[in-house]
């Protein structure tokens, strides 16, 4: 049995809009009460949240509504020839509705989520391993998405439009949408990212300088990628493999190639490199003007 970790779990409550999916267990064969198969699986869980009250983020514990769950006591076992009350009697699989309550441990204040789980077996076939997905259904106070600071400032308009765009998509499992947003948007900023670099203080910078300015008159964006290639900041070079050279890979071929499961994973995946990609490059150059700023202010003061 894989099952997600607690870390997962958290990262799902705190950061996944409404109707996000994860896979929270694979290959399950025997049953316990921390397998997600009944809300018990839900509770005693620890994640980090905006509180409401406080107005600043604090550590949350998830605990249940036990009204809402009257058969909490009730242990599903594998060698049970009874249906579990969590499994539908009609299509014989795993689909319950868990009310869970994020309490805050500072000053008990509360969110609400709820979540479903799902199996993609039915409990006469739990010996070949069932795979369980949890998904958020229901928040409050609701998910806003959006974007974060760093990369909302470092966006033009329409990018982060359709920034934005690609999370809504995410958030409804449609991964060729969020893939076409994501991509369109590597296609507009991946100039202006290495136009960055280029603006970098860093052992190379002259040689992506010089290849930039050659783009400029031969807009030959794959021979700007070969220096990229050989020339980055240590920020970016510490990551053992060329973040833009794979972002500008994401350019090539067509979308339908992939399933819309590739297509989430992709994005998912686009999505955190190019929040690092951006926020290094940010704290670089940011940096660099402090620098700057203090050597002006040295020179003033002789």
């Amino acid at each position: 049995m894989n099952k997600i970790s607690n870390q997962v779990f958290a990262d799902f409550l705190t950061n996944k809009p409404l109707y996000y999916k994860i896979k929270a267990v694979e290959n399950l064969k025997e049953f316990d009460n921390t397998a997600f198969v009944d809300a018990f699986g839900f509770k005693d869980k620890s994640f980090k949240f905006f509180c409401p009250e406080e107005h600043e983020v604090q550590t949350f514990k998830t605990d249940l509504v036990e009204s809402a769950h009257p058969r909490l006591s009730q242990i599903i076992t594998s060698n049970s020839d009874e249906l579990p009350y969590s499994f539908d009697a009609k299509t014989r699989k795993l689909d319950i509705k868990v009310h869970v309550l994020g309490v805050c441990q500072s000053c008990k204040a509360k969110i609400d989520f709820l979540l479903r789980s799902t199996s993609d077996k039915e409990w006469e076939k739990r010996k070949e391993g069932m795979t369980i997905t949890i998904q958020k259904i229901g928040q409050f106070p609701s998910y806003e998405i959006g974007l974060n600071p760093t990369l909302k400032k470092y966006l033009n308009n329409e990018d982060q439009s359709n920034y934005k765009k690609a999370l809504i998509c995410l958030s409804i499992s449609y991964g060729i949408g969020a893939y076409a947003y994501l991509r369109r948007v590597i296609e507009n900023e991946i100039k202006r990212i290495i136009q960055d670099i280029a603006e970098l203080d860093f052992d190379g910078a002259e040689f992506v300088r010089r290849a930039y300015e050659n783009f400029k008159m031969d807009f030959q964006m794959s021979k700007l990628i070969d220096v990229i290639n050989q020339h980055l900041p240590v920020s970016l070079k510490e990551l053992g493999d060329n973040p833009i050279r794979l972002l500008y890979e994401q350019l090539s071929g067509g979308i339908h190639e992939f399933t819309d499961e590739q297509c989430i994973d992709k994005a998912e995946n686009i999505d955190i490199l190019l929040n690092y990609v951006i926020r290094k490059i940010n704290e670089e150059k940011y940096q660099l003007n402090d620098v700057k700023k203090a050597m002006q202010g040295l020179r003033q003061t002789k």
